[in-house]
């Protein structure tokens, strides 16, 4: 274990190693999508961004205005719903991170995608991960993004930080994952899909409990 954590570290304190470390877990995933009923949904997806500050690997999270549809005020990845004009979804989560955050196309680097995971608001969401260059001049779109925040990766792996809570909702018990970072609480379905990435990428094992098809 120690020497996994001295692995992982290793990882996080290298822009280089990482970004390939990450490339090749992805190419070799066998994807799945966690679909928990059946249901008519809307395609969607997120972009997982990762950047290199003081040099130690962060994750982006968006803090969410009170004034949006779905999901207000949560803490979650950039994107939103499929667009008739978009190519894929991969052109989805591309477009929707420049809406919302200003990073601009040409500086995200697509190093893959992980698995499908369907939202209780019916959104089948594809989460593609991407890195950029840092610092960054962002232009927020204050109509959808209240604040950007930064985190550590190595944080976000601290089990001191990470707890499960069930709750009862539309007759099914549902394991919520929270993610602590400061004042901040990261859950629902980012916390989800962030547990499914960390998981990917650095071989754990946080139970998902959600059969995947």
């Amino acid at each position: 274990m120690v020497n996994n954590n001295f692995r992982i570290s290793d990882l996080c304190h290298s822009q280089e190693k990482l970004i390939q470390h990450i490339r090749d877990k992805l190419n070799k995933h066998q994807h799945k999508e966690y679909i928990y009923t059946k249901t008519q949904w809307q395609d969607a997806a997120v972009l997982i961004p990762l950047f290199f500050k003081d040099g130690e690997a962060h994750l982006l999270f968006t803090k969410r205005t009170e004034s949006l549809p779905h999901h207000k005020g949560q803490i979650s990845f950039p994107g939103g719903k499929f667009d008739s004009a978009d190519k894929n979804l991969e052109k989805t989560a591309i477009r929707e991170t420049c809406e919302e955050i200003g990073l601009k196309k040409d500086d995200i680097n697509i190093l893959g995608k992980t698995d499908k995971f369907l939202t209780n608001t019916h959104f089948l969401v594809q989460p593609y991960f991407g890195s950029f260059p840092y610092p960054y001049d962002f232009k927020i779109n204050t109509g959808e993004i209240d604040r950007l925040i930064e985190v550590p990766i190595l944080h976000l792996l601290n089990e001191d930080f990470f707890n499960i809570k069930f709750i009862s909702y539309n007759d099914q018990l549902w394991p919520i994952h929270y993610y602590h970072y400061n004042s901040d609480v990261i859950w629902g379905v980012t916390g989800f899909l962030l547990s499914n990435f960390l998981n990917i990428i650095f071989d754990l094992n946080k139970e998902l409990y959600i059969n995947p098809s």
